[in-house]
């Protein structure tokens, strides 16, 4: 923190235009678990798409053994990859009945698009 508070000293840039500058360069907020509840969701939906009854507990597991998942992983400070904790972690995060305020249609788009998912089709894969 000392050199970052040289550093804004040494150009002339206040706290307030620091601040400002971090969040505008940070357009895309995404946390972790939000990408893992994406990621399930898109699977739940390509499954369903293709005729694919799986429970949730299979649909975990075939997200996190896909590459993307690992790949996403790596993004974030975490411990070294466990696929079997991670199914675990996932699995009990999504059936926490306090994450039901996180699966609403606003914060989450059919992938590769920016269109939103509908409530009923979360409410139906989740």
């Amino acid at each position: 923190m000392r050199k970052l508070e040289k550093l804004l000293k040494d150009r002339n840039i206040t706290e307030e235009d620091a601040i400002k500058y971090i969040e505008q360069s940070i357009p895309y907020k995404r946390t972790w678990k939000m990408w893992r509840f994406t990621l399930y969701l898109w699977k739940r939906i390509a499954d369903d798409k293709r005729g694919i009854k799986r429970n949730r507990i299979e649909t975990v597991v075939r997200v996190v053994v896909d590459p993307k998942y690992k790949r996403l992983y790596d993004t974030f400070p975490l411990p070294k990859f466990d696929p079997d904790r991670e199914v675990k972690n996932l699995t009990q995060l999504i059936a926490e009945p306090r994450q039901n305020k996180e699966f609403r249609s606003k914060n989450f788009v059919y992938e590769k698009t920016e269109t939103n998912i509908p409530q009923s089709i979360i409410d139906k894969f989740r």
